[in-house]
C-alpha cells in the first residue's frame, strides 16, 4: 500500500531554553588544543528512542518505525564525512541493540560529530523522515569539539527533542613517520650565511597529519631552542631558519643539528648537516625595490632593500641623471638585510617627475673599510588622472550556495578615471552585519583590513558576520599622506546577502528566492542599516539560464561567479576596460539574483536567436538578465535580456535598461530603438543627435537600413560591445535622472 507522509515539526515557544545534551567523556578532551593529529574514528549508536509519529499511514495511523542512525564527522578544516547504519533497520520505537554507524574512518585534525536519527520506509514504498533530537530548529544533535590523535572513547546522550539517542565515539591515533629530505641527513653539509640574508630550508615528509616541533641545537655547545611548532595537515613540511637565535642574535659559525619531532607519539628525525658560515668580503647583495618598476609616489614610498655582509654605517642617495636630488641620513645597521624608503620629495621640496631615478647604497664597515656602492635604476611615472574604488563579494552571490563558505570575502579594486588599474597608498575595507531586506539592523562598522600600495584589497568576512543574513561594506582608497592635492575616494555602503533568506520577505519584494548580490545601502537616523529605497535605484536582476544548475554546489558557484563577472564588466573593470555609466552611478545601481532556473534554447525559426522559456521577471527591476551558456544570438525584449558573456550582457543591458537600439546591421534580428540613439532619417539625426556633424547611416556598406546614428566612432557599446559614446551616455543619464527624482 502506497503511503502518504506528513512531516510534523513541533512548535516551540520563543522563551523555551535550549537543553544541552549530557555527555560522559572518558578520554576525549572537549576543549581545543594547540595541535591536531590524524585519527581513526568509529561511531556506534547504542540506543535509539522516539515518541514521534514518523511512519504515518493515511494521515491517521502511526505504524512501527524502522530507526537508523546517521553520523556526520566535520573536521576542523571544514571537510565532512557522512556515514549511516546498514539497512534495513529493525522495527521499534525503542532500539537498544548497538549498531555501527561509522567504522574506522580516517579523520584529520580536531572534529565534531553531528548525529541524526531517521526512519526508513523505502522498502515499503515510502520515504525517509528525520526524527527530532534537538530543542532548537535543527533536528540533529552535535558533540563538542573532539581532539584528534588521542586514544579514547566518549559516550553521548542527546536531549531536548521528542526523540533521543545514545551513541559512542571511539578514537584511535595514527602514528607518525617523519623523514627529513633537506638538509640531507648524510653527505655534504648545507652551508648558509645569515648575515647575507641567506636562509636554511628544512623540508621533508610525514605519513599522517601531525603537530611537529623543530629544534635547533649548536653542535659545539649543546645550546638549543625551539624554532617552530605547529600542526601540519599535508604530507610535507617546509620550515625556514634565518640563522638567528630566539633573541634575534646571529648564530655562531659552526655545525647545527635540526630535530623534527612529534611530541605526542615520540616519532622524530634529525639531520646534522646544517652549517652556519661567514663569507669573506664587503658587499651589498640582493638589491631590490618595491615596487620594482613604474613607481608612482602618490601610491606611497618606494623601498630599496639589500643585504650587507658586515655591520656598519649606511645611507641611500637618489639621483636624477647625474644630479643628486635626495640623500638619507646615515644609519648604523648590523650585518644582514637593510632597507631605505623615499616618499618622492626632492631635497628642494619639489616632487618626483616621470623618468628614471637611480638609487645608490653606500656604506662604511665598522672596521673602516668602504662598501662598494650598489645601484638600482627604477622608472618613475605619474598615475593616470582620477581615483575610484569599487568592491564586490567573492565568490559572487554567496547566498546562492546552501551556506556562505569560510573565506568568502570582499574584493576592492582601485582604478583611475579611465578605469585602468592604479595603485593606492592605502585601501581600507569596513564591514558591518546587515539584515534581510526590510529588516534593518544596528549599523556596527569596523575596519576589517587595510592594504597598502596596491591596486586591489581582498578582505575575508569575519566569521560572526558570515554567519548572519547579510554584510554591509564600504571601501576607501587614498593617496599617500602629504602629496600635493592628495585624493581620497570612498564608495557608498553596499549590502550583499550571505545566506539564503527566510521565505518571508519585505513588502517590496514578492519573488522567492530573491537575493542581493550588491545593492546600495543607507544608514538611517536611527543608526540602522538597510537597502536604499528601490525607487531610487536602477535594479538589475540576474537569473540562472541553461548551463547554470544552481541546485548543485559547483553550479551555484559558477553562476555566482558569472554574476560577479557581469557586475565587474558593468563597472568597466574586466576584460573590456573603460569608464561606464554604471560606475558613474554605482550608488544608484542594485545587482540582484533571482534563483529561478530559466530554460534557454535556440529558436527553430532559422535566425539562431536565444529563446527563453517561461519566466517571471522581478517586478521592481528595470532590467532582468538571464545568464546562460547556450550557443545562440542573445537579445533583449522589454525588461528582459539574455547573455552568454559579460561583454554581451553589457550591450544587452543598454537595450533593456536604457532603451537604446542597435547601431549595426544587417543579417536580421536587430532593433533600432525609439530615438534614444538611433534616428529614422538624416534630418532627425541632425536635430536630435549628440553631434549633427557625425550622423551616418547604419549599414554594412551594401544594405541601407534607413536608420541613422550620431556617434561617429565604430567602437561603440551598441556595435562591438565596447565603450559608451555621447548618445549612449545621454540615454543612461536620462534613465538615472528619474532615479534622482525617486521615479526608478
Amino acid at each position: 500500500m502506497k503511503r502518504i507522509r506528513q512531516r510534523l515539526r513541533p512548535f516551540l515557544a520563543a522563551a523555551l531554553a535550549m537543553v544541552v545534551g549530557a555527555a560522559v567523556t572518558t578520554a576525549l578532551p572537549a576543549t581545543p588544543a594547540a595541535a591536531s593529529y590524524g585519527s581513526t574514528v568509529t561511531v556506534t549508536v547504542d540506543e535509539m528512542h522516539t515518541t514521534e509519529c514518523l511512519d504515518r499511514v493515511w494521515l491517521v495511523v502511526c505504524d512501527t518505525p524502522e530507526l537508523f542512525g546517521v553520523a556526520i564527522i566535520t573536521q576542523d578544516d571544514g571537510q565532512q564525512l557522512r556515514c549511516e547504519m546498514a539497512l534495513p533497520a529493525a522495527g521499534g520505537t525503542d532500539i537498544v541493540t548497538p549498531s555501527t554507524v561509522c567504522a574506522g574512518r580516517s579523520v584529520t585534525g580536531n572534529f565534531r560529530v553531528n548525529f541524526e536519527l531517521w526512519e526508513d520506509d523505502s522498502t515499503e514504498g515510502g520515504s525517509r523522515d528525520q526524527a527530532d533530537l534537538n530543542a532548537g530548529t535543527a533536528k540533529d544533535w552535535a558533540t563538542t569539539n573532539l581532539l584528534g590523535g588521542r586514544s579514547g572513547t566518549s559516550r553521548w546522550t542527546t536531549s531536548g527533542g521528542p526523540s533521543r539517542a545514545i551513541f559512542t565515539v571511539s578514537v584511535s591515533p595514527r602514528p607518525t613517520a617523519i623523514a627529513i629530505s633537506s638538509p640531507p641527513p648524510g653527505g655534504t653539509p648545507r652551508e648558509f650565511d645569515p648575515r647575507l640574508g641567506e636562509i636554511l630550508t628544512v623540508s621533508g615528509t610525514l605519513s599522517v597529519p601531525s603537530a611537529l616541533r623543530f629544534t635547533v641545537t649548536a653542535q659545539a655547545t649543546g645550546a638549543s631552542f625551539v624554532l617552530f611548532e605547529a600542526p601540519f595537515y599535508g604530507g610535507v613540511f617546509n620550515v625556514t631558519w634565518d640563522g638567528r637565535w630566539s633573541d634575534g642574535s646571529y648564530a655562531a659559525v659552526g655545525g647545527y643539528t635540526i630535530t623534527v619531532a612529534d611530541p605526542v607519539d615520540g616519532a622524530s628525525a634529525r639531520t646534522t648537516q646544517a652549517r652556519v658560515i661567514q663569507r669573506v668580503g664587503l658587499a651589498f647583495t640582493g638589491m631590490t625595490s618595491q615596487p620594482a618598476t613604474n613607481w608612482q609616489y602618490r601610491s606611497g614610498p618606494i623601498v630599496i632593500g639589500a643585504v650587507a655582509s658586515a655591520a656598519g654605517t649606511f645611507r641611500m642617495r637618489v639621483l636624477r641623471g647625474a644630479t643628486e636630488v635626495y640623500r638619507t641620513a646615515d644609519q648604523r645597521r648590523a650585518a644582514g638585510p637593510l632597507s631605505f624608503s623615499w616618499n618622492g620629495r626632492h631635497a628642494d621640496g619639489s616632487w618626483a617627475t616621470p623618468g628614471s631615478y637611480t638609487f645608490t647604497l653606500e656604506g662604511t664597515a665598522d672596521d673602516g673599510r668602504a662598501f662598494p656602492a650598489a645601484s638600482r635604476v627604477v622608472p618613475v611615472s605619474d598615475p593616470p588622472p582620477g581615483l575610484e574604488v569599487y568592491a564586490l563579494a567573492e565568490p559572487g552571490v554567496p547566498a546562492v550556495n546552501p551556506q556562505a563558505v569560510p573565506g568568502t570575502s570582499i574584493r576592492a579594486k582601485v582604478v583611475a578615471a579611465d578605469h585602468t588599474a592604479r595603485p593606492a597608498a592605502r585601501i581600507t575595507v569596513e564591514m558591518s552585519p546587515a539584515g534581510w531586506i526590510g529588516r534593518p539592523v544596528t549599523h556596527a562598522p569596523r575596519v576589517v583590513k587595510t592594504c597598502v600600495q596596491t591596486t586591489e584589497c581582498q578582505a575575508v568576512i569575519p566569521s560572526d558576520i558570515l554567519a548572519g543574513e547579510a554584510v554591509a561594506y564600504r571601501v576607501t582608497a587614498s593617496e599617500a599622506d602629504g602629496v600635493p592635492e592628495m585624493r581620497t575616494a570612498t564608495a557608498d555602503w553596499r549590502i550583499t546577502d550571505l545566506n539564503p533568506p527566510d521565505p518571508s520577505q519585505g513588502p517590496e519584494v514578492t519573488l522567492v528566492p530573491l537575493w542581493r548580490a550588491s545593492v546600495p545601502a543607507v544608514v538611517g537616523s536611527d543608526g540602522r542599516v538597510n537597502t536604499r529605497p528601490l525607487n531610487q535605484t536602477i535594479d538589475v536582476a540576474y537569473a540562472p539560464g541553461s548551463g547554470y544548475d544552481t541546485s548543485t554546489l559547483d553550479g551555484a558557484r559558477q553562476f555566482g561567479n558569472a554574476v560577479d563577472d557581469n557586475a565587474w564588466q558593468l563597472l568597466g573593470i574586466r576584460s573590456r576596460v573603460f569608464p561606464s555609466s554604471i560606475g558613474t552611478h554605482w550608488s544608484q545601481v542594485g545587482i540582484w539574483v533571482q534563483n529561478v532556473p530559466v530554460e534557454v534554447t535556440v529558436s527553430p525559426d532559422g535566425d539562431a536567436l536565444c529563446r527563453r522559456g517561461p519566466f517571471s521577471p522581478v517586478s521592481f527591476a528595470e532590467t532582468n538578465g538571464v545568464l546562460h551558456t547556450v550557443n545562440c544570438r542573445d537579445n533583449a525584449s522589454g525588461a528582459v535580456f539574455s547573455a552568454d558573456s559579460p561583454i554581451v550582457g553589457w550591450h544587452e543591458l543598454h537595450h533593456s535598461a536604457y532603451h537604446e537600439g542597435d547601431e549595426y546591421c544587417c543579417d536580421g534580428g536587430y532593433s533600432y530603438g525609439d530615438g534614444r540613439n538611433t534616428y529614422p532619417s538624416l534630418s532627425a539625426c541632425q536635430r536630435g543627435g549628440s553631434d549633427a556633424r557625425t550622423c551616418n547611416e547604419i549599414t554594412d556598406g551594401v544594405s541601407p537600413t534607413g536608420w541613422w546614428r550620431s556617434d561617429g566612432p565604430m567602437a561603440d557599446v551598441m556595435i562591438d560591445n565596447s565603450v559608451e559614446r555621447a548618445d549612449d551616455i545621454r540615454a543612461a543619464e536620462a534613465t538615472f535622472a528619474r532615479c534622482g527624482r525617486g521615479q526608478c
